[in-house]
């Protein structure tokens, strides 16, 4: 069954209910005329017509009834009725010609001993097969009793005609059901065979062609998942190539300058002048190389955290910061570091953290002219964890704000890089949010952190 396509599945499963009901309502069907004709013979009788007044209108009379008892219902049903009295008496008297005298002593017998109003009994006296209900009422203060009866022979032969009847109709309605199963289900398939198609090719990274599935039930939401996942993989080989380039393109420069500046000196040829100052310029843009190379394999390493479960555990957050910024402010000491750090402490990995603390001092530290504030806390409604960083270096162009956070963006001084890259995908790691602002005259650095996220606990100095 695995290897049977969907279309046939359905297909069986829609037929497999038509044929069930179909058997179910077969099996049935002579419980159900048979208790028909039951129903009938039990149900309550039509009292008798009143006889025409004299000064009625004339009108044609009724055709005369066949002879024997009245028939009840229609008359292919021959379902007769009949009254005995307790002498034996038939009324009307063709009842009792009609009938052996035994079945009318047995209906007498059984009507005497009667207790409830109506009771369903049987005859059978060779081949005199009959199912009669008999009733007893009350005439002028003396009992009588309603007979209403039919032969088997006559109920078999109407239930066979009815049930042959029956399986002939629904026999070809069982046949046009299987064909409307058909449509519906290629119907129901149809959209799932192109999407098939279709994820076969995005598989191919053919995905630049778009589903267009409309339907609004569960299988076009599928396709509109599908979509999403489309567009998600477009932007992301578009932002994998763009990364590529860039990446080529800084570490080309950093290794064409080192090679150049070595066959130099190999050369007997110092381009800054002398020795020292040459291998100088190696070193730097060693150094350069070397931190790309580390931004990029941290960058990879935060794609494989995002995606398992990392081991947290509580970290001393104002504590953290202030190990960073005593190592790092050093570096430029004309810059004055002032810190606003309340205790916090917040679960996550330490590690992580110190990279998102490290890149946003350092970037700081690069555009300060003579002033940097950091600052840690809580938000006025205390639902969120704020850490900010602010220099008074030149503003940043409007335009190009949100823009740094793309990898290898052009900033300030016309300098590349991934420091803010790494920032913001460690932020989101932590489901928060980082925002650049020109404001008093400087540059801010914002993180915030939900509160959900983190722990908060007096830290002693």
């Amino acid at each position: 069954m695995k290897k049977i396509s969907l279309t046939v599945k359905m297909w069986l499963a829609l037929s497999l209910v038509s044929l069930l009901v179909y058997v179910i309502v077969i099996l049935i069907m002579p419980f159900l005329v048979r208790n028909f004709f039951t129903l009938n013979m039990m149900g309550p009788q039509a009292p008798p017509e009143k006889p025409l007044e004299k000064n009625a209108r004339r009108e044609a009379p009724p055709p005369a009834p066949p002879p024997g008892p009245p028939v009840l219902g229609r008359p292919e049903f021959r379902i007769r009725d009949f009254i005995v009295l307790e002498d034996g008496t038939t009324i009307p008297a063709e009842a009792g010609q009609m009938f052996s005298s035994s079945f009318i002593r047995e209906i007498l017998q059984n009507a005497v001993a009667q207790k409830a109003s109506a009771r369903l009994y049987e005859y059978n006296r060779g081949q005199e097969n009959i199912r009669y209900v008999i009733r007893k009422e009350q005439a002028y203060g003396r009992p009588l009793y309603r007979v209403a009866l039919i032969r088997k022979s006559e109920e078999d032969r109407f239930i066979k005609s009815l049930l042959l009847n029956f399986l002939v109709f629904t026999g070809i309605a069982l046949i046009i059901s299987w064909f409307a199963s058909l449509f519906i289900a290629r119907y129901l398939t149809r959209p799932l065979i192109q999407m098939e198609r279709h994820v076969k090719r995005i598989a191919n990274r053919n995905w630049h062609e778009p589903l267009e599935v409309n339907r609004g039930d569960e299988i076009g939401r599928l396709a509109r998942s599908i979509e999403v996942m489309r567009r998600q993989l477009v932007r992301q080989d578009e932002m994998q190539q763009s990364l590529l380039q860039n990446i080529s393109h800084e570490l080309k420069t950093p290794v064409m300058v080192i090679r150049s500046y070595a066959q130099a000196i190999q050369d007997g040829v110092y381009p800054r002048g002398d020795l020292a100052g040459s291998i100088q310029v190696i070193d730097e843009e060693g150094a350069r190389l070397e931190k790309l190379v580390k931004q990029l394999l941290y960058l990879t390493r935060l794609d494989y955290l995002a995606t398992r479960e990392q081991v947290q555990k509580e970290v001393k957050l104002n504590t953290l910061v202030e190990n960073i910024v005593q190592r790092l402010c050093p570096q430029r000491p004309e810059i004055s570091c002032r810190m606003d750090l309340q205790p916090v402490s917040i679960w996550g990995d330490e590690e992580v953290l110190r990279v998102m603390v490290e890149n946003l001092l350092e970037n700081h530290l690069r555009y300060a002219l003579s002033r940097l504030e950091i600052s840690l806390g809580l938000s006025d409604e205390k639902k969120e964890i704020v850490l900010s960083f602010w220099n008074d270096g030149s503003r940043i162009e409007p335009h190009i704000l949100d823009q740094l956070f793309q990898p290898f963006h052009k900033g300030r001084e016309g300098k590349f890089g991934l420091g803010l890259t790494i920032v913001q995908r460690i932020v989101k790691m932590y489901q928060g949010e980082i925002s650049l602002k020109n404001e008093r005259g400087g540059v801010s650095s914002t993180v915030i952190i939900p509160l959900g996220n983190i722990k908060l606990k007096p830290v002693t100095s």
